[in-house]
């Protein structure tokens, strides 16, 4: 089974490579579609969420704030992007 603390690593280190934003939502969409079966209604909405920088820099969500997320998913922490703790700062 996938778990939100092996996203929280693989996002972290996509992070740290500065990988585009862009790249990073194509990804949680892939993540998304691999494990659908497999996760839970939360952790669907959490990569739907980060998918949709995909869609344009308009979406984009902060390279500080997606660490914050990553750190949170790791330790094991629930994660509402929704929630004031995610708003951009």
């Amino acid at each position: 089974m996938y778990t939100r603390e092996q996203f929280g690593e693989e996002l972290k280190e996509r992070l740290l490579e500065k990988q585009e934003l862009y790249d990073i939502g194509h990804w949680a969409y892939t993540v998304y579609l691999m494990h659908i079966d497999n996760i839970d209604f939360d952790f669907r909405d959490i990569l739907l969420e980060l998918n949709t920088m995909e869609d344009g820099p308009e979406f984009y969500l902060s390279y500080e704030k997606l660490m914050r997320i990553a750190d949170d998913l790791i330790a094991g922490r629930d994660v509402d992007l929704n929630s004031e703790d995610y708003r951009e700062v």
